[in-house]
């Protein structure tokens, strides 16, 4: 992971400016380089070692948060690996849309959608009376003879006649509103599948900086170490001043740090993307069925 590397490419820092402040203060012992010098280096040694105490702050809060997912005890005793895992296949090319529809949120506003259109077909259908012999042991073929043989059954099918007839602005109210919320539940199906998309391609486009991005800084730590090493055996043998080792030791410290971090960053848009697709590259597990009209005839 990627706190446990940051501490051990911080232990090495430490321990190479230790043997870059003996070789000055060898140099100041001689009267070969100035106080000033020595200094320095011993003020750069400090600085890495609270960088170190920092990242190893940083290590030690990861693992017991890990421990703490994992339903153990946080005491920090989590050996996490050495290295950060390589990056799994290559995103294929072209991924099917489909494959978000896998996402719980937006099979949840599906669910709503269809919901509110069933809703809609329901307040409509209060618009138009219902027929209901109940009170009749008659079947269709006999309801004329139910309306006229005085059977009390004739007043629930008069009811049922003229209720919707009574009420129909509170039943035409209950349709617009049910309209209403059915248009309300399209708007947000589209903004989850807006929303949805741009995770999606937020997550490609970055796949494909940080991976440039990983190359210049594998090219630049490849330099900055090479230039480090030249520095400090430059220095020793007084061919270059302290500056020059200096800011070289600076840069390939930061070189290497900076790749460690866009490592981490790659893995963990991964994991970004196969969330924002809602599984892995392989095709939806079950495909959209319900054909939904909108609700707008009849108004």
């Amino acid at each position: 992971m990627e706190a446990r590397r940051q501490v051990e490419l911080s232990e090495a820092t430490v321990e190479n400016l230790k043997t870059s402040s003996e070789v000055v203060r060898e140099r100041y012992r001689r009267g070969l380089r100035h106080a000033l010098d020595l200094r320095r280096t011993l003020s750069d040694l400090a600085g890495a070692e609270a960088v170190l105490q920092q990242r190893r702050l940083v290590l030690d809060g990861t693992r017991r948060r890990l421990e703490v997912l994992l339903g153990r005890y946080p005491a920090a005793a989590l050996s996490p690996g050495l290295n950060l895992p390589e990056l799994p296949e290559a995103i294929p090319a072209g991924l099917p849309a489909e494959l978000v529809s896998r996402r719980p949120d937006l099979m949840a506003a599906e669910r709503r959608l269809a919901a509110s259109y069933s809703r809609y077909t329901q307040a409509k259908r209060a618009l138009y009376p219902r027929i209901s012999l109940t009170g009749s042991a008659g079947t269709s073929s006999r309801d004329l003879e139910n309306l006229l043989n005085g059977d009390f059954s004739v007043w629930n099918l008069a009811g049922n006649i003229l209720q919707p007839l009574f009420q129909g602005g509170r039943i035409r109210g209950g349709i617009q509103l049910a309209a209403s919320q059915s248009e309300q539940a399209v708007s947000a199906y589209v903004q989850s599948v807006l929303s949805a998309c741009a995770e999606v391609e937020t997550a490609l486009a970055a796949e494909s900086l940080l991976a440039k991005r990983q190359a210049a800084l594998e090219t630049a730590t490849e330099q900055a170490l090479a230039a480090r090493r030249l520095a400090e055996d430059r220095y020793a043998g007084g061919l270059v001043d302290l500056n020059t080792m200096l800011d070289a030791q600076r840069g390939a410290y930061a070189s290497e740090s900076q790749l460690i971090a866009v490592r981490r960053q790659r893995l963990e848009n991964r994991v970004n993307l196969h969330l924002a697709l809602g599984g892995g590259f392989a095709g939806p597990r079950r495909t959209a069925s319900t054909t939904l009209t909108t609700p707008t005839e009849g108004l």
